[in-house]
C-alpha cells in the first residue's frame, strides 16, 4: 500500500490546525500560551545557562565592530541629524527641559571637584603652547581692562595722562606676552600659568560660582531654548554627525573600548549571571504580565500579517512536510490497518 496520500492528507491536516489557531479570536490566546510556557522556562534557567559571559563578549565584540559603521548606523545618524536641524515645531523653555533643583544639583557636584579641575590645568601646564596662550590670554585681559578704564579716566582732568603711562606699561607686557614670552620666558610663562590655574580653581571654589550658575539658569529659564536651524545649517549639523560616527568607529574597535566592553559583561553577569533571565525584566520594572501582553501584541502583528500576505500556511507547510515525508512516519502509517 502506498502512504504518501495518507502522509498528505495528515499533513493539510495538521496544517489547517495551526492555521485556525492562528486565526482570529484564537491567535491572541495561542500566541499568549506559548509565551508564557517560554518565561516559565526562562524562570527557571540562569542567564548563564542560557548565554555564557565569554559568548556574551564575542557577541558584543562583533555588534562594536560592525554596527557603528553599518549602512543602518549611518542611515540612522542622517535621520537624527535632520530630526535635531529641523527640532520640534513647539518651543520649549530651559524650565521645561530641566528643572531648577536638577541645575543646582549638577552645579554642587561639577564645583565640588575642583581638586580635578586644579590636576587637569597643571598637567595642561607641560604644554608650552597651553602655557603660551594662558600668558596671553593675561596679557590681553589685563590690557583691555586699562584700555576700558582710560576712557572713564580721561574724563577726568589730570588723570588721563597717569592713565596713559599705565596703559602703555600694558602694551609692553601684552606684546611680551604675545611674542617674548613664547620664546624667552620658559619658566616664567609656566608659572604665570600656573597661577593662572590657581585663580581660575579658587574662583570655582568661591560660593558665589554656584550661586552665578543658579542665577545664570534663572535669567534663561523662561526662554524658548533655540532651535538647531537657528544656529547651525543643516550641512554644519550633518558634519558634526558624521565626525561624531567617524569617531565612534574608530574607538569602538580600540583596545580599550574592548576592554572596557568586556569589563562591563563581566560586570553584568556577576549582577544577574546566576539570576534567571526574567530577573533583569523584573528590575527594569516589567513584570511578567507586562512582558507577556507586549510580546503577545507583537507576535500576533508578525503572525496576522504572515497570514494576510498568504506566507503563514506555507511557512507551516514547509517546515511540516519533512516530517510527515520521513522514514519514520512512513513506516508508522504502514503500520496501521487500511
Amino acid at each position: 500500500m502506498t502512504t504518501a496520500p495518507r502522509s498528505e492528507r495528515l499533513l493539510d491536516a495538521h496544517v489547517a490546525w495551526l492555521v485556525t489557531r492562528l486565526t482570529g479570536a484564537e491567535l491572541a490566546a495561542t500566541v499568549e500560551r506559548d509565551v508564557r510556557a517560554l518565561l516559565d522556562v526562562e524562570s527557571r534557567t540562569t542567564l548563564a545557562e542560557l548565554v555564557d559571559a565569554d559568548r556574551a563578549k564575542e557577541l558584543v565584540h562583533e555588534a562594536l565592530a560592525t554596527v557603528p559603521a553599518s549602512t543602518g548606523a549611518s542611515t540612522l545618524v542622517a535621520m537624527v541629524a535632520d530630526v535635531l536641524h529641523e527640532g520640534p515645531e513647539a518651543s520649549y523653555t530651559l524650565g521645561e527641559l530641566v528643572s531648577r533643583e536638577d541645575v543646582e544639583r549638577i552645579a554642587a557636584a561639577a564645583l565640588s571637584r575642583t581638586d580635578l579641575v586644579a590636576r587637569l590645568l597643571d598637567d595642561a601646564t607641560a604644554s608650552p603652547l597651553a602655557s603660551t596662550l594662558a600668558s596671553r590670554f593675561v596679557g590681553r585681559l589685563v590690557g583691555e581692562v586699562l584700555q576700558s578704564n582710560r576712557a572713564v579716566a580721561e574724563k577726568i582732568p589730570g588723570v588721563g595722562a597717569l592713565f596713559a603711562l599705565g596703559v602703555g606699561a600694558a602694551g609692553v607686557v601684552a606684546g611680551a606676552a604675545d611674542k617674548q614670552l613664547e620664546g624667552v620666558l620658559g619658566a616664567g610663562t609656566a608659572f604665570a600659568t600656573k597661577r593662572l590655574n590657581k585663580v581660575l580653581v579658587e574662583t570655582l571654589k568661591d560660593p558665589a560660582a554656584r550661586a552665578a550658575v543658579v542665577e545664570l539658569y534663572d535669567l534663561y529659564a523662561d526662554k524658548p531654548v533655540p532651535h538647531v536651524s537657528e544656529v547651525a545649517s543643516r550641512e554644519d549639523v550633518h558634519r558634526a554627525a558624521d565626525l561624531l560616527q567617524d569617531v565612534a568607529i574608530a574607538a569602538a574597535t580600540s583596545d580599550p573600548a574592548l576592554a572596557l566592553a568586556d569589563a562591563l559583561v563581566d560586570a553584568f553577569y556577576g549582577i544577574y549571571g546566576d539570576h534567571p533571565a526574567t530577573a533583569l525584566a523584573a528590575d527594569l520594572g516589567l513584570d511578567q504580565d507586562t512582558l507577556v501582553a507586549h510580546v503577545t501584541e507583537l507576535a500576533s502583528a508578525v503572525v496576522t500579517t504572515a497570514r494576510e500576505a498568504g506566507d503563514l500556511e506555507r511557512l507551516l507547510r514547509e517546515r511540516l512536510a519533512p516530517f510527515y515525508a520521513s522514514p519514520e512516519v512512513a513506516v508508522i502509517l504502514d503500520e496501521l490497518p487500511g
